[in-house]
């Protein structure tokens, strides 16, 4: 009886544990214009692991089969997916592949409860159109490191009759605006974003906009520079360096543009910035026009105005801004220590470098990006200049099951495909964006435009 008894508890056991395992009540498939998909239908949520080896898949399951099933789809993608069981309270999927897969994702969905195998199809095109005379709009769908990558291409021509001009978010305050409606209020025919921003009101980079400091960088870091007659080049190791001097000939640096002050902060305000400093009373404010201070505040928050700047000090530069009285004579110098981009119409600085002399090189480490900007795959935003001229504005999707993104290093080879001889970083992730036209041509990361500070616009002559 001791025996018996002890058997029927076992048998109550096992039957408890085998009660608690999901169960696999079906399996099926589906072929569709991007993927090819495979669902098993449960009972309850599952515990799941996967292993990809060449072009076979195995998923092994914590359930239960009720039916151990084989299913060869009409699919270019998927030969043979085999359902089978693998244990008590254990299932194996295997599926056997055309090919290894260049994106695959498996995922839980529940009400009801199915674990779904997704293999995207991704077709490989190239699909060039003129935008207008001498401009033209790639869309490049191709295969990197056996993920899928989606790139737009905008190319434009020294003939073209356009030109290059940077645009901020709200055109004439560095605001965030949405880049598409920056567009279309400065008039540019098509833009990308440019410049990196943080989430306070500042603009992280160099940016010189017809002559005039929107922001200011002290790394040394890439900048797109635009002279007098329209021409674009690409230079590196661009850094400000900028100086407040009194008659006396005593200085004090400049240690930011159009951003909040801090400690010990001399900060250059104008109206790029909006229409006043923001700043709080822990300071002195000057106002400089024509070389000349006329007027002076310790409230804090001065009003910018047109044709003149607002000079904001805390700390020791306080100190400093304390020995000028309205009427004194003040100099400002400013340079990136390079002529030609002092000379230069419009400078955009952003970084990393990415193509030299017709060949990658990027220099996100000698330029300090941090890890965020230089390492692994992203949306990502660069521009490129051809030896004929040619301006190649390119944006490259990412985080979606389209578009993998890229890394630096993949997007200086395909800037060097596309034929730069000197390329450029911008600003990426979120704010990758191309505008042409009116139309955001891309897919933002985000699911819809990310509010960007600044942008670089093409523009009619």
């Amino acid at each position: 009886m001791r025996v018996f008894a002890y058997l029927l508890f076992v048998v109550f056991i096992l039957t408890a544990s085998d009660s608690e395992a999901a169960v696999i009540n079906n399996l099926r498939a589906g072929n569709y214009a991007d993927k090819t998909r495979i669902v098993l239908d449960l009972d309850e949520a599952p515990k799941y692991s996967e292993v990809l080896s060449g072009s076979q898949l195995n998923i092994n399951i914590d359930a239960d089969v009720r039916q151990e099933n084989v299913l060869t789809p009409k699919s270019d993608l998927v030969k043979k997916v085999i359902l089978q069981r693998a244990g008590q309270g254990k299932a194996k999927v295997a599926v056997d592949l055309s090919k290894e897969p260049g994106s695959y994702k498996v995922f839980v969905l529940k009400a009801p409860n199915r674990l779904v195998i997704d293999f995207y199809r991704y077709v490989l095109s190239k699909q060039r159109t003129e935008i207008d005379k001498d401009m033209y709009y790639l869309s490049w769908r191709d295969y990197q490191g056996g993920r899928p990558v989606w790139l737009h291409i905008l190319e434009v021509a020294p003939k073209s009759g356009y030109e290059l001009r940077p645009i901020l978010g709200k055109v004439s305050t560095i605001d965030k605006g949405r880049l598409s409606s920056a567009a279309v209020e400065a008039g540019a025919f098509a833009a990308i974003n440019s410049s990196y921003f943080d989430s306070s009101k500042w603009i992280i980079g160099n940016l010189k906009i017809d002559g005039d400091w929107v922001s200011c960088d002290f790394t040394p870091r890439t900048g797109l520079i635009i002279d007098q007659t329209g021409k674009a080049k690409i230079i590196p190791d661009l850094y400000y360096d900028g100086q407040v001097v009194a008659k006396n000939g005593k200085a004090v640096d400049i240690t930011g543009i159009n951003r909040e002050r801090q400690v010990n902060d001399l900060i250059l305000y104008n109206g790029f910035y909006g229409s006043s400093t923001g700043t709080n009373t822990f300071g002195r404010e000057v106002r400089v026009e024509k070389g000349k201070v006329t007027e002076i505040s310790l409230k804090g928050n001065m009003t910018l105005r047109p044709g003149s700047i607002v000079l904001s000090g805390h700390g020791r530069s306080a100190e400093f801004l304390k020995t000028l009285k309205v009427g004194s004579k003040v100099e400002i110098r400013q340079t990136l220590e390079q002529e030609e981009a002092d000379n230069a119409k419009h400078v955009i600085g952003a970084g990393p470098l990415l193509v030299r002399n017709g060949k990658a090189y990027v220099t996100a480490e000698e330029e300090q990006f941090p890890a965020d900007i230089a390492v692994g795959r992203a949306p990502r935003t660069a521009i490129g200049l051809k030896p004929d001229g040619s301006i190649l504005l390119v944006v490259a999707e990412g985080r979606s099951a389209t578009s993998a993104g890229l890394t630096l290093n993949e997007l200086a080879e395909y800037m060097v495909k596309l034929g730069a001889s000197e390329a450029m970083n911008f600003d990426g992730g979120g704010s990758s964006e191309m505008v042409l036209n009116r139309k955001v041509v891309n897919k933002p990361s985000d699911g819809s435009e990310r509010p960007v500070r600044a942008g670089l616009g093409v523009f009619r002559n």
